[in-house]
């Protein structure tokens, strides 16, 4: 008797060890790109800022800024938090003065970008959006309606 118990003890403490992994698994799943990676080697994190969603607060990705300074261009990625693996409305801009604004945008699994151009002694505008499931996008947290995006020069 003291031998079956023990036996579905262990049993029950297996199949909660292995729930509490598969659980923790996915709750940790992260995308495999970063920023550099994106990018290409030679570019350095300028700025970042973060997207929340309007009406929950949950984090749906970060919009990141990122210079060459032996190229001169910046690049810009939008990397997803949330929903990662599964493609929802995920966006990245980038406009350097005089320049056409570079434009990532559609359903993406993982990060939208990049977007770069050659912004060396100017200004640029970049930003970003994600969506959760439902399709409702949310911009980064800086974003400045005005100018659609936060204003950097280098």
């Amino acid at each position: 008797m003291q031998r079956a118990i023990r036996r579905s003890a262990t049993v029950i403490v297996l199949v909660i060890a292995i729930a509490t992994w598969v659980g923790s698994t996915a709750a940790r799943a992260a995308t495999p790109w970063t920023p550099q990676a994106l990018c290409g080697p030679g570019y350095l994190t300028t700025d970042q800022d973060p997207i929340h969603d309007a009406r929950t607060g949950v984090r749906l990705g970060t919009v990141h800024l990122l210079y060459n300074a032996l190229t001169g261009h910046a690049c810009a990625v939008t990397i997803k938090s949330a929903y990662v693996g599964t493609p929802t409305r995920t966006q990245v801009h980038l406009s350097a003065e005089h320049l056409p604004t570079q434009l990532d945008k559609g359903p993406r699994a993982y990060a939208a970008g990049p977007a770069r151009a050659y912004v060396r002694g100017g200004c640029a505008i970049w930003g970003g959006y994600a969506a959760d499931l439902s399709g409702t996008i949310s911009y980064h947290d800086r974003a400045n309606p005005a100018i659609g995006g936060i204003g950097t020069c280098f």
